[in-house]
């Protein structure tokens, strides 16, 4: 199993190059964290690839996914959203959300570096939740999520927008039996620039 876990609206549509023998997850929109987990209890796989917010419930809850994959990669992951970005502004958004839904997606695919390529039909009330669940969730360090039983790969790009490449410093405070690479990119750096971090030797 190859399994990618995707950010806030990253529906495959906006990410084009993630190849189709991917699992695929969209937080929320699938499955909230919790479905995340029960969803994977009975499975297991070679590589996990954890984007932004998928990145972050990776790293939240990194003991289980670390028993279940060889290898994973956190591309643009934090510990806490309003870290670095105002809760004033994941309101407004929230608000928006209600009334102007599809403007609100676009504007932040398009600051992410992604495709502003939505799906036919937009669960309003799932990206509603997945705004809440960035306002308070936090990853609270501890030895269990900080057990690694796996090769673990943070990735961030310089010209990100959305979430600054400082947190991948301060990632690395906490995981630093991780590798670290900051690279050219935006907040969503394609399938293709991070492929070559697959299977890197140890």
């Amino acid at each position: 199993m190859k399994l990618f876990i995707s950010g806030w609206a990253g529906f495959r549509e906006a990410l084009e190059d993630i190849p189709e023998d991917w699992d695929f997850i969209c937080p929320f929109i699938d499955f909230n964290e919790e479905g995340i987990l029960d969803f994977l209890k009975d499975k297991s796989g070679d590589i996990l690839v954890g984007w932004s917010t998928g990145g972050h419930i990776v790293l939240k809850n990194l003991d289980f996914f670390s028993d279940k994959f060889s290898e994973i990669l956190i591309i643009a992951g934090f510990k806490k959203f309003t870290q670095y970005v105002s809760p004033r502004i994941l309101k407004k958004m929230i608000q928006k959300m209600q009334i102007e839904p599809e403007i609100v997606i676009k504007d932040f695919l398009t600051n992410a570096g992604c495709a502003p390529i939505l799906p036919k039909k937009i669960d309003n009330i799932s990206l509603i939740n997945g705004l809440n669940f960035l306002l308070t969730s936090d990853i609270h360090i501890n030895k269990s999520n900080r057990q690694v039983n796996c090769e673990l790969i943070l990735i961030h790009g310089k010209k990100d927008k959305i979430i600054p490449p400082q947190a991948i410093y301060d990632l690395r405070e906490f995981y630093p039996q991780a590798k670290t690479y900051l690279i050219d990119g935006e907040h969503w750096l394609t399938f293709k620039k991070i492929e070559k971090f697959f299977y890197m030797p140890r």
